[in-house]
């Protein structure tokens, strides 16, 4: 059971350890020792364990594996555990949003800057004393309700 319920874990993290590095699967064997040995290491067992890759897709960046491991019941009798997940390889998948900075200057001077997710919208700061409202080096006033999708930078009028 112990073997059982480790393996996928254990295949799992190796998985998403050779993810988080940008592993390329520019060759085939170099992948899978590299990902023998840190499944060997994530695995405390005398068992036998026997790594398969069942289908690569180079173009959608998908790879399938199926790990066995085989070992012996204190009876003597031998068993296997079989664990098969489908891997996407994707650099990019651990990627955020892109961020952008939006400063509000008074009179030439920074008055607040604040990051926003691309996509989000930027709150409107307190205005200071004697300041009517935003507006950008155009001369467009500042249209808070719109996305933020670039860093962007307002004036004081």
């Amino acid at each position: 059971m112990e073997i059982n319920s480790n393996l996928p874990a254990a295949v799992e993290q190796t998985v998403a350890n050779l993810v988080e590095r940008k592993y390329t699967i520019d060759d085939r064997n170099e992948y899978l020792a590299d990902f023998m040995e840190d499944l060997s290491a994530g695995l405390d067992t005398e068992s036998d364990i026997k790594v398969e890759i069942t289908n690569v897709d180079l173009e959608k960046r998908m790879m399938g594996i199926k790990v066995t491991e085989t070992f012996y019941h204190p009876n003597g009798r031998q068993g296997s555990v079989t664990c098969e997940r489908t891997v996407i390889l994707d650099p990019n998948e651990h990627v955020t949003d892109p961020e952008y900075k939006v400063r509000f200057y008074v009179h030439g001077h920074l008055y607040k800057a604040c990051m926003v997710l691309a996509g989000e919208t930027v709150d409107e700061p307190v205005k200071p004393d004697g300041i009517s409202g935003w507006q950008d080096a155009d001369g467009y006033l500042a249209d808070f309700s719109q996305p933020v999708m670039q860093n962007l930078a307002y004036y004081a009028y």
